[in-house]
Protein backbone atom coordinates (compact mmCIF):
# COMPACT_ATOMS: atom_id res chain seq x y z
CA UNK A 1 0.00 0.00 0.00
CA UNK A 2 1.11 3.53 -0.66
CA UNK A 3 0.80 6.34 1.84
CA UNK A 4 -0.20 9.92 1.06
CA UNK A 5 2.76 12.10 0.14
CA UNK A 6 4.10 14.39 2.88
CA UNK A 7 1.11 13.97 5.18
CA UNK A 8 -1.38 15.52 2.76
CA UNK A 9 -4.77 13.92 2.26
CA UNK A 10 -6.13 16.65 0.02
CA UNK A 11 -8.73 17.75 2.58
CA UNK A 12 -7.41 21.31 2.60
CA UNK A 13 -7.48 21.54 -1.17
CA UNK A 14 -10.99 20.07 -1.26
CA UNK A 15 -12.09 22.71 1.29
CA UNK A 16 -10.66 25.50 -0.87
CA UNK A 17 -12.39 24.10 -3.96
CA UNK A 18 -15.70 24.00 -2.08
CA UNK A 19 -15.26 27.57 -0.81
CA UNK A 20 -14.47 28.82 -4.32
CA UNK A 21 -17.62 27.06 -5.51
CA UNK A 22 -19.68 28.63 -2.73
CA UNK A 23 -18.41 32.11 -3.61
CA UNK A 24 -19.22 31.44 -7.26
CA UNK A 25 -22.75 30.44 -6.37
CA UNK A 26 -23.45 33.21 -3.85
CA UNK A 27 -21.87 36.09 -5.76
CA UNK A 28 -22.17 34.76 -9.32
CA UNK A 29 -25.18 32.57 -9.97
CA UNK A 30 -27.62 33.87 -7.35
CA UNK A 31 -27.22 37.57 -8.33
CA UNK A 32 -27.91 36.65 -11.95
CA UNK A 33 -30.99 34.75 -10.80
CA UNK A 34 -32.03 37.74 -8.69
CA UNK A 35 -31.71 40.11 -11.66
CA UNK A 36 -33.54 37.80 -14.05
CA UNK A 37 -36.42 36.94 -11.70
CA UNK A 38 -36.43 40.23 -9.73
CA UNK A 39 -36.39 38.48 -6.35
CA UNK A 40 -35.90 40.67 -3.28
CA UNK A 41 -34.95 37.61 -1.23
CA UNK A 42 -31.45 37.57 -2.73
CA UNK A 43 -30.78 41.32 -2.47
CA UNK A 44 -27.74 40.73 -0.23
CA UNK A 45 -25.90 39.01 -3.08
CA UNK A 46 -25.89 42.08 -5.33
CA UNK A 47 -24.43 44.45 -2.72
CA UNK A 48 -20.88 44.23 -4.15
CA UNK A 49 -22.18 45.32 -7.57
CA UNK A 50 -24.59 48.15 -6.68
CA UNK A 51 -21.86 50.82 -6.67
CA UNK A 52 -21.39 50.21 -10.40
CA UNK A 53 -24.94 51.48 -11.05
CA UNK A 54 -25.33 49.34 -14.16
CA UNK A 55 -28.65 49.14 -15.97
CA UNK A 56 -30.30 46.50 -18.15
CA UNK A 57 -28.32 43.50 -19.32
CA UNK A 58 -25.05 45.09 -18.17
CA UNK A 59 -26.07 44.21 -14.58
CA UNK A 60 -25.37 40.56 -15.43
CA UNK A 61 -21.73 41.12 -16.43
CA UNK A 62 -20.06 41.37 -12.97
CA UNK A 63 -21.84 38.30 -11.54
CA UNK A 64 -21.11 36.39 -14.74
CA UNK A 65 -17.41 37.27 -14.46
CA UNK A 66 -17.36 36.10 -10.84
CA UNK A 67 -19.06 32.83 -11.79
CA UNK A 68 -16.68 32.15 -14.68
CA UNK A 69 -13.64 33.01 -12.57
CA UNK A 70 -14.83 30.70 -9.78
CA UNK A 71 -15.39 27.88 -12.26
CA UNK A 72 -11.92 28.33 -13.75
CA UNK A 73 -10.20 28.44 -10.34
CA UNK A 74 -12.13 25.39 -9.12
CA UNK A 75 -11.27 23.51 -12.33
CA UNK A 76 -7.57 24.35 -12.06
CA UNK A 77 -7.50 23.30 -8.40
CA UNK A 78 -9.40 20.11 -9.19
CA UNK A 79 -6.99 19.16 -11.96
CA UNK A 80 -4.12 19.39 -9.50
CA UNK A 81 -5.94 17.51 -6.75
CA UNK A 82 -4.56 14.10 -5.84
CA UNK A 83 -6.64 11.12 -6.87
CA UNK A 84 -7.81 9.20 -3.81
Amino acid sequence: MTEPAAGGTGAGRRFVINMVGAVGLVFGFIPMLRYLLDLDLFAFTVAPYEWLELEGAARLLPPAMVLVAALVVAYVLERGAPKT
